[in-house]
């Protein structure tokens, strides 16, 4: 593609003079993905800024940079400045793949907690409703067939453009995508004119990033002010912060929630280890759910999806058998039965909030002791760490604090944080995972619940110096499986 069709949306100024007909075969913001007759964007990042590795990608085969301040370049090399290269990755991205996402109708999902289970909700009403959509989340990136492990949440945006443009070669008209705050705050999805975007609630987390409540909720806002008129806004009013985003979002409004005024209204909701009934009130009429999904916070999913899928003209039936063929999300109250006489669960919660959620969600369903494992990651938000050991301690009969992915933090520092918040006797430290999930099961007898929290459907742990192999739920079941021939175990 010539760089002057590639520079359509994006204001610049020439730091050294070039032709416009240079043909650009591929873009990069890593200097190590440049190849020959590459345009490299450098892009200030959070731990380092790639205006010092321009020389690098220059050396590889770059024909053009952009860049954000003046820098001395080989003659021959064509330099284009603009005010943020963010912004211009995004925007040449979108002109690097055609525009995709002008020809997918997109729905973007943002909160703390819920959008995986959403995604995967969202995903399943578009196939009842006789679409296909591709999937951008947590757990994996899915272009039809082709099954892609996230490395992030939201991935950046030549990476993001690419997989739009090989969702349409595969025939897929819809794209459901976790819009994660850190991506809203870096302009990964600057040019996509979200046909819904949906907020589940705001609650503390990503505060090494963020700072404050307010800077995340900023960030997360963002989503909802870009827009359109044609576009809805589907905003939980049980959630304090979504009552302030009505204020600052543009398009048609769609609110969900269980207190009235709220335009997808649900009540008479029972509760089970087997799933959850209750019934919807929404502006086309009301729909009875049926759903195999645990817990009141699967309810807010549930009536999010809702939403979102009738706000998008979707049939109802079609909503309802979409939300209903939903069974299970992978870590998220993932149950692990191994013909053991108590419930085990692995689930992703990593706020206190989540972990808050999902204990509320069993306790009541436990007729024995109510087991808890978790731990919290290194280098990232520290302060919701006594806030969790708070929550366990205050639900669970029996807390186990363990190591998460401690990353270059020492394990033991993360779990005396975790600790310093509990304000019970009942817990104890277990620094190795492995180790903690094998004493939580050895503490459980008939009728108790042991939950595995914090990593989910993660299948490695992130050490100081290394990433290895570590499930959850396979440790879990390697263990169960060990003791499967044992008399059951009671009090």
């Amino acid at each position: 593609m010539k760089i002057k069709e590639l520079l359509r949306g994006v204001e610049y100024k020439s730091c050294s003079p070039f032709p416009g007909d240079i043909e650009i075969r591929g873009i990069a913001c890593d200097s190590k993905a440049v190849n020959k007759d590459y345009l490299f964007v450098a892009v200030p990042g959070t731990k380092t800024d790639g205006h010092k590795f321009v020389n690098e990608a220059v050396e590889r085969g770059a024909v053009a940079v952009v860049i954000e301040r003046e820098i001395p370049l080989d003659d021959g090399i064509a330099g284009i400045c603009v005010k943020d290269s963010r912004t211009a990755l995004a925007r040449i991205a979108n002109e690097f793949y055609g525009r995709p996402a002008e020809k997918l109708r997109c729905i973007g999902i943002t909160g703390t907690n819920g959008k995986t289970t959403i995604s995967y909700l969202m995903d399943s009403i578009v196939s009842a409703a006789g679409h296909k959509a591709g999937l951008i989340g947590t757990i994996n990136y899915r272009i039809g067939e082709r099954i892609i492990p996230a490395t992030n949440t939201t991935p950046g945006p030549v990476e993001l453009y690419n997989f739009m443009d090989k969702m349409l070669q595969n025939s897929i008209d819809h794209l459901v995508m976790e819009v994660s705050s850190h991506s809203l705050d870096q302009r990964r999805v600057e040019g996509i004119d979200f046909a819904a975007a949906i907020f589940t609630n705001l609650t503390g987390d990503h505060l090494d990033y963020h700072k404050t409540m307010d800077e995340y909720f900023d960030a997360k806002a963002k989503l909802f002010e870009g827009l359109g008129s044609g576009s809805y806004g589907i905003i939980n009013t049980d959630d304090e912060w979504g009552r302030k985003l009505l204020r600052r979002s543009k398009g048609r409004i769609m609110t969900y929630g269980t207190k009235q005024g709220a335009d997808f209204l649900t009540g008479g909701i029972r509760l089970s280890l087997s799933g959850a009934a209750f019934a919807i009130n929404t502006p086309k009429g009301q729909i009875k759910i049926d759903t195999k999904l645990i817990g009141l916070h699967n309810v807010y999913n549930i009536l999010a999806a809702v939403a979102a899928g009738a706000a998008l003209d979707f049939p109802l039936e079609a909503v309802k058998r979409g939300v209903e063929n939903v069974r299970a999300v992978p870590g998220r109250l993932e149950a692990i039965d191994c013909g053991q006489p108590f419930k085990v669960f692995v689930d992703y919660a990593h706020t206190d909030d989540a972990l808050h959620n999902v204990l509320s969600a069993l306790r009541p369903l436990i007729p024995g002791r109510m087991i808890v494992v978790f731990g919290c990651g290194g280098d990232r938000d520290k302060t919701k760490r006594p806030r969790m050991g708070k929550v366990a301690g205050s639900l669970a009969d029996l807390v186990i604090v363990t190591s998460d992915n401690p990353r270059g933090e020492d394990p033991k520092t993360i779990t005396d944080e975790i600790a310093a918040g509990i304000e019970t006797k009942n817990y104890t430290v277990v620094t190795d995972r492995a180790e903690a999930i094998r004493r939580s099961l050895s503490e459980a007898h008939d009728g108790d619940c042991v939950l595995i929290a914090g990593k989910g459907h993660e299948t490695y742990q992130v050490l100081k110096n290394t990433t290895v192999a570590f499930d959850d739920r396979e440790i879990a079941r390697k263990i169960l499986s060990a003791c499967a021939k044992e008399e059951p175990r009671s009090r």
